[in-house]
């Protein structure tokens, strides 16, 4: 593990951080935020010039990171960063499995939810948070301002996200069987897709986990 890698991360900075991004303050404002925290700062340069985007030139100042990445790359980012904070033995694979459940359940709600698309990915970066530290996810997350719904769908099994995030677990556990062409028994909420559907978010999650995982 490098150096940067090993590097802790202060908690009331990356709340901050967060709220700041779900409520779209100035990308000016969210760079100081960052900047708080020289830990933070070294870890989000370190992913920005990593081969995952193959820039040309370095970057090497906070504001033009934040610039380059937007809200979207950079709100994931963070919650793979909080998530990885906060687990007590965050090590690579566990990460990685993290990461997979995520992808899985932005992949399923692109088809079955896809106005909560970016809730189910939040959903399944903290589920493993909140088995490891239980009902103090909710109080962490609503001073993040963290909408109901993605507390909800961690706390509450039988709301949508809830239900998602269940069929994604399920997935997860059979996904090399159905990539290799394995007839499983899959969730019933994946009844309306077809095979290959389900296949391409199997390879798209694996993907998605490795190529972020490299760069943390």
């Amino acid at each position: 593990m490098s150096s940067v890698d090993s590097l802790e991360l202060k908690r009331e900075v990356m709340l901050r951080l967060i709220k700041a991004l779900i409520d779209g303050e100035e990308l000016d404002e969210i760079a100081k935020i960052i900047s708080m925290d020289p830990n933070l700062s070294a870890r989000l340069l370190k992913f920005i010039n990593s081969p995952y985007f193959g820039l040309r030139k370095e970057i090497k100042s906070i504001v033009q990171a934040v610039a380059y990445l937007g809200y979207k790359n950079l709100k994931d980012y963070v919650f793979v960063l909080l998530t990885s904070s906060l687990l007590k033995s965050a090590d690579k694979e566990k990460i990685k499995e993290v990461l997979k459940l995520a992808y899985l359940m932005r992949e399923l709600a692109k088809k079955l939810s896809p106005e909560h698309e970016e809730e189910a990915y939040m959903v399944g970066i903290l589920e493993e948070v909140r088995r490891e530290i239980g009902d103090e996810i909710k109080e962490i997350l609503e001073k993040a301002g963290v909408s109901e719904y993605v507390i909800n769908g961690l706390l509450d099994d039988s709301s949508l996200l809830g239900r998602l995030k269940k069929a994604a677990q399920e997935l997860q556990k059979v996904c090399n069987a159905v990539v290799s062409g394995q007839k499983v028994q899959l969730p019933e909420l994946l009844s309306q897709l077809t095979e290959d559907e389900v296949v391409q978010m199997c390879l798209v999650a694996e993907d998605q986990a490795q190529s972020i995982l490299a760069t943390l």
